[in-house]
């Protein structure tokens, strides 16, 4: 049982990578609007991007560590609010584009981008740390669980990526690709629901618990 709990949490964190990267894409070419292409509006975008994650990683290693027990629940939690976001983001990145027809500076519509990409990625970056400490206490080696959710969840945000590229914006359209992005999450959401009950509804069990209910 332990086994198929981390098979279903891989596979989540791998369409979580995947969903990421949508957005990331996604979210770069409705700013386009507002900031203009150019070097500056990316490297806006993108050090947006990292600084969330980085303050979720602290956040979510805090949580992890403070709520043992509910690991699992707050990653499916994390998931859920991703999911909303993602749903209504192409209508919250439409009012940031119109923001320079109401006379807003350059660094006003930016201060705006940054705040509204902030919220989501910081929601990203707690999912690492959170599922680590969960992936520890069942395989007792932290090595290999990192190097194991990281491979997945790069592995997920490199078929994001190409995906984005290559079909999504070719055939669907942004607004399309975000709610793929927002249905990904909504899935990983409920399937992480489902690991947490095939655990036994406690989730951050320690090993001897996992191999038990096995």
């Amino acid at each position: 049982m332990a086994k198929l709990v981390l098979i279903l949490i891989s596979a989540t964190f791998f369409a979580s990578g995947c969903a990421a990267l949508i957005y990331q894409l996604v979210w770069q070419r409705y700013l386009f609007t507002g900031l203009g292409v150019d070097i500056d509006s990316v490297t806006l975008i993108v050090s947006t991007f990292m600084l969330g994650i980085g303050i979720g990683g602290g956040l979510g290693g805090w949580l992890a560590d403070h709520w043992s027990r509910d690991r699992l629940r707050m990653y499916a939690l994390a998931e859920l609010a991703l999911a909303v976001i993602g749903a209504f983001s192409p209508w919250l990145f439409a009012g940031i584009q119109s923001l320079s027809g109401y006379g807003w500076s350059y660094a006003g519509v930016s201060a705006m981008a940054v705040a509204t990409v902030l919220v989501p990625t910081t929601i990203m970056g707690t999912t690492l740390p959170l599922l680590t400490m969960y992936f520890d206490e069942t395989l007792s080696n932290v090595g290999v669980s990192v190097g194991m959710l990281y491979f997945f969840n790069t592995l997920g945000a490199a078929v994001g990526a190409w995906l984005t590229a290559s079909v999504l914006f070719v055939s669907w359209g942004l607004n399309a690709s975000a709610w793929l992005a927002a249905v990904t999450n909504l899935c990983c959401f409920g399937c992480t629901l489902v690991a947490a009950k095939l655990s036994g509804g406690l989730p951050g069990t320690t090993a001897s618990t996992a191999e038990a209910s096995a």
